[in-house]
């Protein structure tokens, strides 16, 4: 089941984006409690857009990191990353056009994606980057 945010580690070992992964959890989080405490999309949906904007520069960020330390993994990492961003904007486009209130599997992709990227791909990133000084 879903662990508590104070008990994930999101650490890569690159301190700025340890600190964007932290902020990105903490979007989650309040998409959370939004649609537990309000079940139609006033909330929910501009928590999404900011999740959204918040990861795409992440990303896009993360990205020129990957092209000036000319990682090998560079790739397959920004496919993984329009990847996500293409199934978050599907999300959010279903969510505002419907008025569906935010569903529990749709909290639990959120919370696994974001999870589950920062511990293979962005972990396999930092790792490399600090290997490399």
């Amino acid at each position: 089941m879903e662990q508590s945010k104070e008990n994930i580690n999101l650490n890569v070992g690159v301190r700025i984006l340890d600190c964007d992964h932290r902020q990105m959890a903490e979007v989650i989080h309040e998409l959370k409690t939004a649609s537990l405490a309000n079940r139609d999309q006033s909330l929910t949906v501009p928590l999404l857009r900011k999740l959204a904007h918040f990861t795409m520069n992440h990303f896009a960020f993360e990205e020129e990191m990957m092209q000036s330390t000319r990682y090998p993994g560079m790739a397959a990492h920004r496919l993984n990353h329009r990847h996500l961003m293409g199934k978050l904007g599907a999300l959010i486009a279903h969510h505002d056009r419907g008025g569906h209130p935010l569903a529990s599997n749709s909290l639990r992709f959120l919370h696994e994606w974001h999870i589950g990227h920062v511990h293979s791909d962005d972990l396999h990133y930092g790792l490399w980057l600090n290997a490399m000084g």
